[in-house]
């Protein structure tokens, strides 16, 4: 069986990391390594990851924002296969053996490329774990783009390790400290560069979306901060502009297209906020 790494990055992430780690140990597809990767934690994250240590799952402190955590975490991995996991999600107990099946011997005639069996990554489809006003908004974008729309929008978490050393050579040093809500666009148009060929596996993940509207909005207004701040460095600005445009209207479900409108106002308003007023300039 060969192995699989899965690299978690946290930060202050006590409320979701032990079912996320859980989840993970409890797949059908056994020879995988975990690898947590901490900007230092205040909360319980540290002493909740240190109490799986026995069971094989590795911590290691990482300064700097997420597209380095990434970074790190691929580094550190000894898999052939990686996979990117949000210390808020939840994997299908068997999504990792269902993804080597895909990513082996998957017919890529389904695919973007076609005429041999395999793929070189992955995107694993994503639902909302929770319900509530705000997870059901977020759900329905997540179906608008992954099922209806399928937009550049959609990045994948599953790859094939050697692809991604490959795309992280393309990155500047001098931008890996510096991006964090974008790392997973950024990633995906440097991969892009090395192969275009990818796959999908269904019910994947599932993700704990924010239920509190103040602390969403805050964390919007911190996205548009940072955004700005490697914007202003030219970093990346065609990225800045895909991710951030409202998505398309998709008229063979009107009221899905109308619930992801709604999500992307009251995304837009604090984003816009931070990207535009927040921080200094």
């Amino acid at each position: 069986m060969k192995l699989v790494s899965i690299n978690i990055p946290t930060y202050n992430s006590e409320k979701t990391i032990e079912q996320c780690i859980n989840c993970v140990l409890d797949q059908s597809y056994k020879n995988i390594e975990i690898i947590v990767m901490d900007n230092y934690s205040t909360d319980r994250t540290l002493e909740i990851v240190e109490s799986f240590r026995q069971k094989g799952v590795k911590l290691i402190k990482c300064e700097g924002r997420l597209l380095r955590a990434r970074i790190e975490g691929v580094y550190e991995s000894k898999g052939k296969y990686i996979v990117f996991l949000d210390s808020d999600q939840f994997l299908e107990r068997t999504a990792v053996e269902r993804a080597i099946n895909e990513i082996e011997n998957g017919d890529t005639s389904r695919g973007t490329s076609g005429g041999t069996l395999g793929y070189d990554y992955l995107w694993l489809y994503e639902r909302a774990y929770n319900k509530g006003f705000l997870p059901s908004l977020h759900d329905a974008d997540r179906v608008l783009t992954q099922k209806y729309l399928k937009e550049g929008t959609v990045s994948p978490r599953f790859f094939k390790r050697n692809i991604l050393l490959k795309a992280f050579k393309t990155i500047p040093k001098e931008h890996i400290n510096i991006i964090v809500a974008q790392e997973q666009v950024v990633i995906m148009q440097e991969v892009e560069k090395v192969s275009k060929n990818m796959g999908m596996i269904p019910n994947a993940v599932f993700h704990v979306e924010n239920k509190d509207i103040i602390k969403f909005f805050k964390k919007q207004y911190r996205w548009g901060i940072t955004t700005r701040d490697f914007y202003d460095r030219d970093i990346f600005r065609n990225l800045i502009t895909e991710k951030n445009k409202f998505r398309g209207f998709y008229f063979g479900n009107p009221i899905l297209s109308i619930e992801v409108f709604i999500l992307r106002v009251m995304r837009g308003i604090p984003y816009a906020l931070g990207f535009y007023i927040g921080g200094e300039k």
